[in-house]
């Protein structure tokens, strides 16, 4: 019984970013919506400094926003944020800075950085909380999520908190409410065909899935995490969300 319930709670199997990236680029329609993602090498982060000017380095495993280092390309120099701490370096130095923030022993990756859309100043991203609690994935929470001031990550556990994605996406669209229903309409269908990819060769029954949304409205796939928190849907004024994932959070453990 103990066996079971660890695989319904997705804890057997650990998936790095690189597989989950990996396995959803041989998808015909996710494919074009992922930003480029490639194994760490500073050769690779200087080339995609300068194609993108912005790139994140994040460990293969991890969640929470933990130990996301940002490099930005400012003319001549480059600046390396890590949590509190930013510096200006020369390109000779752009390895060594990233590298002082690493952790040793840990793969990391560099992916493309997006030009964020804005919710009251913040940068923010989108959060689809999916369960498997039978046979089929079901969406039981959706909520923008808003990093803190001056933040470069929306994560909760950094300051990111929840606000309702049809306020924050009605704000980025300035009250066009055809738009905000394709892009929330556009964010459903992505999320379901991640899940369904992902669970092809895995067997998790929770994803909490991380999408983006640019300036000009294009929408791209961040990542999907087999343990998400459930803790930012408390923060939403409607309690529907955090029902059903809990509900259904006890259908899993069953």
């Amino acid at each position: 019984m103990r066996a079971k319930t660890q695989q319904n709670r997705g804890i057997l199997v650990p998936i790095g970013k690189m597989i989950q990236y990996k396995e959803m680029r041989q998808h015909p329609v996710l494919s074009s919506y992922l930003p480029e993602t490639q194994w760490i090498s500073n050769a690779r982060t200087l080339r995609m400094l300068d194609e993108y000017r912005t790139v994140f380095i994040k460990p293969n495993y991890g969640s929470g926003g933990t130990g996301i280092i940002r490099a930005k390309k400012l003319g001549r120099r480059y600046e390396i944020r890590c949590g509190s701490s930013r510096r200006i370096v020369r390109s000779h130095a752009v390895r060594r800075a990233i590298k002082t923030h690493r952790r040793p022993h840990r793969r990391y990756l560099v992916q493309q950085g997006l030009r964020l859309a804005k919710y009251k100043g913040s940068i923010f991203d989108v959060r689809v909380y999916m369960q498997k609690p039978e046979s089929e994935w079901v969406i039981s929470g959706i909520t923008g999520r808003v990093a803190a001031p001056q933040k470069v990550v929306t994560n909760y556990r950094k300051g990111g908190h929840a606000a309702p994605l049809s306020k924050v996406l009605l704000k980025v669209f300035k009250n066009d409410r055809t738009k905000m229903k394709e892009t929330l309409d556009q964010i459903i269908e992505l999320s379901k065909m991640v899940a369904d990819t992902i669970d092809k060769n895995h067997p998790f029954r929770e994803l909490g899935i991380d999408l983006a949304i640019e300036k000009n409205g294009q929408i791209w796939i961040i990542e999907a995490n087999p343990h998400p928190g459930h803790k930012l849907f408390k923060q939403l004024p409607n309690h529907k969300m955090i029902h059903n994932i809990l509900r259904n959070k006890r259908r899993i453990e069953r």
